[in-house]
Formats: C-alpha cells, sequence, structure tokens
C-alpha cells in the first residue's frame, strides 16, 4: 500500500501596510513606519490566484501542501474591516484545491475593533506583540503602550477570543519573562520569545542585544518556571530546544541530512508584491521576484532562490554537520534571522546550541532515567525520527 506524501506547511508572511502607531525601538520595518501606502487588490489577487497551481508543483514533487497567510506591518487592523472582508472573498473564489489559514500579528493598541472582530469571529488566527516592560514599545508621541496593550489582551481572551503572545526578548525585560509566564499562561494560548536581533535602528540594538549566554539564561528560567506552573503553554523556540534536548539523551536521531538543500516554506511577501525568502527579506541581492509578474514556481527555480538555498546550505555545513546535537536537531536555526553569531566569519548558533546543552544538563541533573526519557521519546516523538 503505497503511503501519503508528507504534507508541509508552506507560510506567506504578507506585508499589507508598513504604517504602524507604535515605534517600537527594536522595529527592523522603523523606515517605512510612517508610510501609509497598501497592498492593491492587484497583488493580492495575483497572490491567491497562483497558490493552486503552486500547489499542484509540490504536488508532483512529493509534497502534500497546505498554505498558510500571515498579515502583517507595521499594524494591520488599521486597515478597515472591509480591506480583510475583501482578503476573504478573494480567497474564497481564487483558492479551490488546497486548505489555508490565516493568523493577524497585531498590538491591539488604538486598532480598529471593527476589523478585529472581523478577523477574530472569522477564526483567523491572532498574535499580539508584548514585550512587558515599558521604554521600547511607544507610540510617535513618546506615550508607553505596555499597559495598555495587555488591558487589551485581556479583554479580548475574556471576550472569548484566543490569541499567542510574541515577545521580543532584550535587556528591557530580560529579568521579567520568566515571571511574565504566569500571565502568559492565564491569558494566552502560545508564546514565542524572539531574541533582538539586527535590523532595528543601529544605536538602539546595540543597547537592547542580550550577549547569548544571558538568552539562553532567560530560556533555562522560563523552562524551570513553566515546569511548577499550573498550565503548560507552548513557547517557541524553547520547546524545540527540548525536543531536541530530549532525542539527544534518547538517542533518537532525527531523518534528516544537516546539510541538504531544503526547499524554503516561509516566503516574505512586501506591499509592492516583491518576494523573499524568510532569512533574506527585503536583501535586494535575493530578492526572488514580483508576485504581480512571476509565478511561484518561477520564483524557486530563479538563480535568486538558488542563491538563497546555497547559502543556507553553506551555514548548515559550517555549523550543523560537526555539531554535537547534528542529528538531533532539524537545523530550522539556520533559517532564523540572528541565529547564527558572526555569520559572515563563520559563527555558530549559539543560543540552540547553549539551550540545548543547558535542558539536556537540567534534565540528567534532575536525575530523570534516560531510559524514561526513550520512551518518552519513542511514544510521543518517533514519527519524526529516524529510529537510529
Amino acid at each position: 500500500m503505497q503511503s501519503d506524501p508528507p504534507e508541509s506547511e508552506f507560510v506567506f508572511v504578507v506585508k499589507l501596510s508598513k504604517f504602524c502607531n507604535l515605534r517600537c525601538a527594536y522595529c527592523y520595518e522603523h523606515r517605512e513606519l510612517h508610510v501609509r501606502d497598501i497592498m492593491g487588490e492587484e497583488t493580492l489577487l495575483h497572490l491567491f490566484d497562483d497558490i493552486d497551481i503552486f500547489g499542484d508543483h509540490l504536488a508532483a514533487r512529493g509534497v502534500s501542501p497546505k498554505f498558510s497567510f500571515v498579515w502583517h506591518g507595521g499594524e494591520p487592523l488599521l486597515l478597515p474591516r472591509d480591506y480583510f472582508k475583501e482578503i476573504a472573498g478573494l480567497q474564497q473564489a481564487h483558492i479551490r484545491k488546497y486548505s489555508w489559514r490565516n493568523s493577524v500579528q497585531t498590538n491591539l493598541f488604538a486598532i480598529d475593533r471593527e476589523s478585529l472582530k472581523f478577523v477574530s469571529d472569522a477564526g483567523w488566527k491572532l498574535g499580539v506583540s508584548i514585550d512587558f516592560a515599558d521604554g521600547v514599545r511607544r507610540n510617535a508621541r513618546r506615550r508607553e503602550s505596555n499597559a495598555s496593550v495587555m488591558r487589551a489582551a485581556e479583554e479580548l481572551r475574556k471576550s472569548g477570543a484566543k490569541f499567542g503572545a510574541i515577545s521580543v526578548l532584550g535587556t528591557h525585560n530580560a529579568h521579567l519573562l520568566a515571571e511574565a509566564y504566569d500571565w502568559v499562561a492565564e491569558f494566552a494560548d502560545g508564546w514565542r520569545i524572539l531574541p533582538a536581533f539586527e535590523g532595528g535602528p543601529e544605536q538602539n540594538m546595540a543597547s537592547l542585544r542580550l550577549p547569548e549566554d544571558d538568552v539562553v539564561r532567560v530560556f533555562l528560567e522560563i523552562f524551570r518556571r513553566r515546569a511548577n506552573a499550573k498550565r503548560h503553554v507552548r513557547i517557541a523556540p524553547l520547546d524545540d530546544h527540548i525536543k531536541w534536548a530530549t532525542l539527544k539523551i534518547a538517542g533518537r536521531k532525527l531523518a534528516c541530512d544537516a546539510a541538504r538543500d531544503t526547499l524554503d516554506n516561509i516566503f516574505v511577501v512586501n506591499v509592492n508584491g516583491d518576494v523573499f525568502t524568510r532569512p533574506f527579506a527585503y536583501d535586494p541581492d535575493f530578492r526572488l521576484g514580483n508576485i504581480c509578474d512571476a509565478s511561484m514556481i518561477d520564483m524557486i527555480a530563479s538563480h535568486a532562490y538558488r542563491s538563497c538555498q546555497s547559502a543556507i546550505t553553506r551555514r548548515k555545513t559550517r555549523n550543523c554537520t560537526n555539531c554535537e546535537s547534528v542529528g538531533f536537531c532539524d537545523t530550522s536555526p539556520m533559517h532564523e534571522h540572528g541565529a547564527v553569531t558572526g555569520d559572515a566569519d563563520g559563527g555558530r548558533c549559539v543560543v540552540t546550541w547553549g539551550a540545548v546543552r543547558a535542558i539536556e544538563r537540567e534534565f540528567l541533573d534532575a536525575g530523570i532515567d534516560s531510559a524514561v526519557i526513550a520512551s518518552w521519546a519513542r511514544d510521543h516523538l518517533a514519527l519524526e525520527t529516524s529510529g537510529a
């Protein structure tokens, strides 16, 4: 009996507008936050009209695709409800063969409440940016947003809507995030923590970025806090660190080749329709094309896309093939912004490497029997491992 092809999600992070009502100190869009241009109907139409064709191409390559649209900005929920209704209508009319889902990343600060109601009622996933600290997320008039956003998020949860929290980790909140887990566990359904990386104003980033050892320390503090909490909430990338540490202790390697060419599954679509892979967003040397005049099939066959793949493969070869976690980590950190320290000079992914080692020590120092961990890995991760 022939098995079904593996299912993979392909994600389009779509910049609807760069305009925003906040001026976060680390924002990589800081040069365009005043620009009110929005993605036009023609660009959206080209994007959606290409999905079924792209899906057929992926299916022919042995992949069972599903699609995800992450509506991003700027602040997307400053746009009116009718704009999101138009998006939903165009999707229904033009994506007929493959499943898709929508999500919106928002700061919940003085947004269009009708737009929020529409996307929430429509079942779109919400990601709410909250840093749990003052001093870095102010509006154009320098007004602090943290307390207002937290109140709005609490009201949103009490209304029955669900959301995930997204926090940028830096010097401004490193001392707060472990305790913030209790708030996340009460109000949110997940948490993504992003260490501050290059892209924001240079003078701000110099003061906000934490040394890698401190990032690992904060992740370990949150790991311990959650272990003793009443409610367990998913945390990215911490849950991956735990998974890889567990597999390492159990000796169960993932069925993947660290240096393989990998079809990147996350694309950034700029307001004007320019398309990039996630690790190289906005880099003109790695621009794949424009969705209005090139298909996704053409773009992933382009020289620019091959250059993206080659750069990631070189990064994996340099950082992963001789790593003690090779075969246990799935190499996905190599696709992340800021994952590799001193990338141009041959650095390594210090945070992931350090976090996996720290969590491995945490398990072993706690006296957890490696056979118990191996059994857990076999029962819960067996489908993703090679059994080696």
